[in-house]
């Protein structure tokens, strides 16, 4: 699935590609519709929306989807004159329902002349548009589109370019006073939170006379002679004191504010440059600042991570696909079932005594978009009460409640964060007032001791009724490094899984916290479904009655790094199973611990006793200085004071593999593999070298390993060397691709740690693993990073069934497609000087047909070895559910499996009598 800022990337191409259209609507409607969809990551006809669709007894629609919308497309010269085709596309919404086929009317109706939208829900409102905005405003609008990615639309109000503008303007005054030490970095970032409530409280009215506004002029005036340590600090102490009834000149008509925003008020002392800047700041619109970016943005500058500056923010319409399954959709299924005033008032007693958890709450994001959609519940559910008291002829209640913001509960360990959380509910709390009327007086502040400083997996959690969140991104690989090793034995004690990715223990706390019945949703690394990670996350959940309903499987979240993601709700031991769930926004029968429906889960394959000691991660050599420039290589090899070659090795690299025209290397590492110091002084410049590049820093190593064996690689890898010796070539392939991408290797070229080594030598083998029938496999077993094949021998390799018994003439079958697809693919990247990752993304586009039918060819030769029709030779999931058979069979000893018999000791290729290309 698409993400929020993927759909808005994708509009701004598409509004800059349309914008200057002045042809007819015939010409090109339906292409700009089916761009449109496109944008939403759907297919127009996948969605099932139809070109002009006579269902209207009025005329033809120009799109229909059903039960969702309808598009009247007009031509661009008629944007001014868009109210005038109103009717028309009205009349085709009020005669698209049809009681007889029990066809309802589409919810919503948006007119469009190219350049110009209206939206539409005139089952709701019939006498206005919802939303109007021209094409460039789309990116920025595009949530109010979300129908077309078949979610629930969004029609916000604030503006994010001003909510963007004003983040950036505070960023600056921020990085302003940090520069020039204007106080303690601690006070600073108070003074920015402060002053940012203050804006937003006096375009609320919360605070009479504005006197943020006019300190600020005041002293943009006046120079410095008047100091804002004195003015703006006095203001800040005036608000913290519930027993100041002095407040006279530009105080008066100020109140207590509370809340722990101002019990320290910040003194900083501003230059008159730097109050004329804030000057301009608040008068911006704060009543039109969207919270949710606006936090977001304010919290990646006040942080100590500077390179994190304004960075990114959550798209409200990804933290929907939590707060949504995991709060909404069970309350309004309780609220669509009230049928008299009591239910109602009893419900809504039970809604406003309804918690909500976010364990590493961050900015408070999704806390405040939960606060939001709740009270719009609450607002929900008060008008049903009303409207059956009105029926029934009974009192309409007085009194109700409303859903309080102390339900809102939050833990994160960044101090800055729960600080910016709490101003971001506050300003939530406000404008949710506005908007769906009175809850606590917004002064004084509601206090937020809910949202409270710590390490969430080493506190007790509050009791809370659902746990959503996003709990931080980061490998197993880089825990270390981050946390110590004092931490990582801790979290090896407590949660007894071993070192997962981060977010993996999360996902345990929060289903160890719910009680049943109770929900959680939680976004994740895509690791979470799959291999190690899986076990200890997802299947966790589902082995202790935590039934998953909603899921997306993988979708890219915001931030530098593009990290792919999951995003997960279940329920926890439901008294009734669920009937409802949805995978990637389409019903399915329900979801697996792998984010699959039960039909397509391949389960978790076990390792195979003769695959053992095949496939092997390269050496790693903890320390860059083995590596070797070309020119230093070639000097060393050129020496005559020692065999230079015997530990001067070409180095592939992962990128080798994909990009060299030849998949040759074209690096160079000094590889003294398991010999002594003694050995290794016998190639004295190679070692010299070493000593000074890798050992000072081998030297601080924790590990005594590292420290005493300095001039050996790190992890050297000796099963894998024993495996390769005496073989002719060896085969390679990448650690992590688009693509499994497979190259021989000379039995002199050293691999990398970014490679993975299969100890083969013999074209049947490199044909086998070459395959789809093996990287169909290896999808369905390992994890991926971002939307890339991460291979995992572990799950990919020791559990795949290689063809067993397999004759002859079927071997040497599938041993010549294998030459021949090779041969092909060497001959097109040496002609056009490419490698293997541009010449298949190639060969997708629809170019080099006939090496895809040598893949086909080498494909149908290794099913024909399983004895399986050739029909499937490129079904993933047929072949993956073939291969899970035939490995329980295998593991369960019902099928004899020894398909590399009598093949140790000497080269597979001399035991085969095969040819070496």
């Amino acid at each position: 699935m698409r993400s929020g800022e993927q759909i808005r990337s994708a509009l701004v191409k598409f509004a800059d590609r349309w914008q200057g259209y002045s042809g007819t609507e015939r010409s090109e409607a339906q292409t700009f519709l089916n761009e449109l969809f496109e944008c939403y990551g759907r297919n127009r006809k996948d969605a099932g929306a139809v070109f002009e669709d006579a269902h209207a007894s009025t005329g033809i629609m120009d799109l229909h989807l059903p039960g969702q919308l309808i598009v009247e497309m007009k031509a661009p010269k008629e944007g001014t004159r868009l109210p005038q085709h109103r009717k028309q596309a009205l009349d085709y919404w009020h005669n698209s329902a049809d009681v007889a086929t029990e066809r309802p009317a589409p919810r919503f109706v948006v007119l469009c002349s190219f350049q110009r939208f209206e939206i539409w829900e005139p089952g709701k409102y019939p006498n206005a548009p919802l939303m109007e905005f021209g094409l460039a405003d789309l990116p920025d609008r595009y949530e109010s589109l979300m129908v077309l990615a078949g979610e629930e639309p969004l029609f916000q109000h604030s503006s994010k370019e001003l909510t963007r503008s004003a983040a950036v303007a505070v960023a600056r005054i921020y990085q302003g006073l940090l520069d020039r030490e204007a106080a303690a970095p601690e006070s600073i970032q108070r003074f920015i939170l402060q002053m940012v409530w203050l804006f937003f409280a006096e375009d609320f009215d919360m605070i009479e006379g504005r006197p943020t506004e006019q300190t600020l002029k005041f002293l943009t005036e006046v120079g410095e002679v008047w100091s804002s340590y004195l003015m703006l600090g006095g203001l800040f102490t005036s608000l913290n004191d519930p027993d100041d009834h002095g407040r006279r000149g530009v105080l008066k008509g100020t109140q207590y504010v509370n809340g722990d925003l101002f019990n320290k008020p910040a003194l900083v002392h501003l230059t008159r440059e730097e109050a004329a800047e804030l000057l301009e700041i608040c008068r911006y619109d704060w009543r039109q600042v969207d919270p949710t970016i606006f936090g977001s943005l304010i919290e990646g500058f006040l942080s100590s991570d500077r390179s994190a500056l304004g960075a990114h923010y959550t798209h409200e319409v990804d933290i929907l696909k939590i707060v949504r399954p995991t709060v909404v959709k069970p309350w309004r299924a309780r609220i669509d079932a009230v049928t008299t005033p009591d239910e109602g008032v009893a419900l809504l007693d039970e809604l406003c005594r309804f918690r909500v958890l976010d364990p590493a709450c961050g900015c408070g994001n999704f806390l405040y978009v939960a606060y939001r959609e709740l009270r719009h519940l609450e607002h929900t559910l008060k008008e049903r009460i009303t409207s059956l008291a009105k029926a029934s002829g009974l009192p309409v209640p007085t009194e109700l409640p409303y859903f309080p913001l102390r339900n809102m509960q939050g833990i994160d360990v960044v101090p800055m964060a729960t600080a910016v959380a709490r101003v971001t509910l506050w300003m939530g709390h406000r404008q949710m007032i506005e908007k769906y009327g009175a809850a606590e007086p917004p002064l004084p502040l509601v206090s937020l001791a809910s949202i409270r400083t710590a390490d969430a997996l080493r506190v007790p959690w509050p009791e809370t009724d659902c746990i959503v969140g996003n709990p931080p991104f980061l490998g197993s690989q880089f825990m270390r490094d981050a946390h110590g090793d004092d931490y990582l034995k801790w979290l090896t004690i407590t949660f007894k899984v071993g070192i997962k990715d981060f977010c993996v223990y999360w996902f345990r706390r929060a289903h160890q916290h719910l009680k049943p019945g109770q929900r959680a949703g939680l976004v994740g690394t895509n690791s979470i479904s799959q291999n190690r990670a899986r076990s200890a996350s997802l299947e966790y959940v589902t082995s202790n009655g935590g039934v998953i309903t909603d899921a997306v499987s993988s979708q890219t979240w915001p931030g530098e790094a593009k990290v792919h993601v999951s995003l997960v709700n279940w329920v926890n031991a439901p008294t009734e199973p669920p009937t409802e769930f949805v995978l990637d926004n389409k019903l399915v029968s329900g979801i697996t611990a792998e984010l699959k429906e039960p039909e397509s889960s391949t389960g978790k394959a076990l390792p195979l006793a003769p695959n053992k000691g095949r496939c092997f991660q390269g050496p790693i050599p903890v320390g860059e200085g083995f590596i070797l420039a070309e020119e230093e290589a070639r000097s060393l090899l050129q020496r005559q004071d020692a065999q230079y070659r015997d530990v001067v090795r070409p180095y592939i690299v992962s990128e080798d593999v994909a990009e060299d025209p030849a998949q040759k290397p074209r690096r160079w590492v000094i590889d003294f593999a398991q010999i002594p110091l003694e050995a290794a002084m016998k190639y004295p410049s190679a070692l010299d070298l070493v000593r000074a590049r890798v050992k000072p820093a081998r030297d601080n190593n924790n590990r005594a390993l590292y420290r005493n064996r300095w001039w050996q690689f790190g992890e050297a890898r000796p099963g894998m060397r024993v495996a390769l010796s005496g073989l002719a070539r060896y085969v390679v392939a990448g650690r992590v691709g688009k693509r499994l991408l497979l190259t021989w290797c000379e039995p002199w070229t050293c691999p990398s740690d970014l490679v993975y080594v299969f100890a083969f030598d013999d074209d049947y083998s490199m044909g086998v693993l070459s395959s789809f029938t093996h990287s169909a496999f290896a999808r369905s077993q390992s994890s991926t990073l971002e939307d890339r094949l991460r291979y995992t021998p572990t799950s990919a390799f020791l559990p795949f069934p290689w063809p067993y018994p397999v004759t002859d003439e079927q071997r040497e079958r599938v041993a010549e497609a294998s030459r021949r697809m090779i041969a092909r693919r060497r001959e097109i990247c040496a002609e056009e000087q490419i490698g293997l990752t541009r010449l298949y993304n190639l060969v997708d586009d629809g170019a080099y047909a006939d090496l895809k039918k040598l893949h086909r060819d080498l494909d149908e030769a290794v099913v024909a070895c399983y004895g399986w029709p050739k029909s499937i030779a490129q079904d993933k999931d047929e072949i993956s559910r073939r291969l899970m058979v035939l490995n329980a069979e295998i593991v369960a000893g019902q099928r004899p499996y020894d398909p590399f018999a009598g093949r140790d000791g000497q080269s597979i290729a001399q035991q085969l009598g095969l040819p070496v290309a």
